[in-house]
């Protein structure tokens, strides 16, 4: 006998709009901060004359238009599902993902080009206001940082890490500026610049790879033999015939699941078989599950 089922529960529905909502808004106030920063960053880099700073209001522009487009996506990715989109739109926060990683990796090569030249011709910035710039460099990015910690899609942890990352040049900008007020070293300026484009570099490529694995439809970051070992041993599986998981967007997965029962049996030990399956993979993420079989 041959048989299939397929379900999802409102409740995890809700749960799905309650997330999207959640990460729009911590999306928003990530592009908030990062954009009003990014304008006192820009006039402060021309006043210090700090190539870094400079360098770093650019690169938060950019930033900032992505937040944008982050956040009109993640929106739009939660629209119904409707016509051909059957799985609805949650893939296109993958699409900003990419995205971001992909300007980010273009920013920070153009910013190594500006900052090797400014090495070969140093000048001293104004570091009073290098200094006052990058202790607020370090707690707006800090907040936006914290802020997007808490989200779970694909699409937040690459603006995560970009976060950490802003946060990380930033706190090298602060001690570069502490170390310039005692020595001579405008050299220390573009040096700094090359060390934040290598950290966003370093950051952004880890992301599009995540990011292209999940698009090529990649199992997420589960430990697929053992959740294969615990779903082989839910009562009446006599064996799992395929297992298939891929990620609509890094926080939302469908499994299909085909196996084989060990006996027949009636409606009510079909349901528990499929409940205790479902309740495995509730362990490793939010699924849409679709169970298939065949009775022995």
């Amino acid at each position: 006998m041959h048989s299939h089922d397929h379900s999802h529960s409102h409740m995890h529905g809700h749960h799905h709009s309650s997330h999207t909502h959640d990460s729009s808004r911590r999306i928003g106030i990530a592009f908030a901060l990062n954009f009003a920063f990014a304008v006192i960053e820009l006039v402060g880099g021309i006043w210090t004359q700090s190539v870094a700073i400079q360098a770093d209001a650019i690169h938060d522009f950019g930033d900032s238009l992505l937040l944008a487009a982050a956040l009109g996506l993640q929106v739009w990715s939660s629209a119904q599902a409707k016509g051909r989109f059957t799985f609805g739109y949650k893939r296109l926060s993958l699409l900003s993902s990419l995205a971001t990683s992909l300007v980010l990796l273009g920013g920070s090569i153009y910013i190594c080009g500006t900052s090797i030249e400014r090495l070969l011709n140093p000048v001293t910035p104004e570091l009073n206001g290098m200094l006052v710039l990058a202790v607020l460099g370090v707690v707006v990015n800090g907040v936006a940082a914290w802020k997007m910690g808490h989200g779970h899609t694909q699409n937040e942890r690459a603006l995560t890490w970009h976060m950490i990352e802003d946060l990380l040049g930033w706190i090298a900008v602060l001690i570069g500026s502490l170390i310039m007020r005692f020595v001579h070293a405008p050299w220390i300026d573009p040096v700094l610049s090359l060390v934040i484009a290598g950290i966003v570099i370093t950051g952004a490529s880890r992301n599009f790879w995540a990011s292209s694995q999940l698009f090529l439809q990649a199992a997420p970051n589960i430990k697929l033999e053992a959740l294969k070992d615990e779903l082989s041993k839910v009562i009446g599986i006599k064996r799992l015939n395929t297992l298939r998981i891929w990620s609509l967007d890094g926080a939302h997965h469908v499994a299909s699941i085909h196996a084989t029962l060990d006996v027949s049996g009636d409606s009510a030990s079909r349901e528990r078989i499929k409940s205790d399956l479902r309740h495995v993979l509730s362990h490793h993420g939010h699924f849409d599950v679709t169970i298939e079989w065949d009775e022995a």
